[in-house]
């Protein structure tokens, strides 16, 4: 099975900040990601997965009503979000944030502020992990 083609892949951003939400679409349009949405809070995540099969989603730790961490508890109890890649991006920097999001299943853990070279090393590092997880599934 071949690498995944980044235009192909299907990211959603949820984070209550807008400047933010712009902030990683750009960097993700930068790297050549085409299908990505967008959304402001849990719920709207939910309804958003709910309806379509992403392959990223980009998760702020700490938003107004169900934070992005509970939200990733909730879909990694779900065997079939296994496939998604979870990726908290956060404020928290402390390691025992990290530790716990990575515990709860998240893929990667990317602190704000975001620096572009950052992002691009932790994106490239989801895209490995999506290619080894579709690759241990098509055997």
């Amino acid at each position: 099975m071949s690498a995944v083609e980044i235009p192909d892949l299907r990211v959603l951003v949820v984070d209550d900040n807008l400047v933010v939400r712009k902030l990683i679409e750009m960097q993700l349009q930068n790297l050549g990601f085409k299908n990505i949405e967008v959304a402001s809070n849990s719920q709207e995540a939910e309804d958003k997965v709910a309806a379509t099969p992403y392959d990223i989603v980009f998760l702020d730790w700490n938003m107004p009503g169900k934070s992005g961490y509970a939200l990733m508890q909730e879909y990694r109890e779900d065997r079939k979000y296994d496939s998604i890649a979870f990726v908290m991006v956060t404020a928290e920097s402390q390691e025992r944030y990290v530790r716990e999001a990575v515990k709860a299943g998240a893929t990667l853990y990317i602190t704000k502020p975001i620096s572009p070279v950052t992002f691009k090393e932790k994106v490239e590092k989801v895209i490995a992990w999506i290619n080894t997880n579709r690759a241990t599934k098509a055997v």
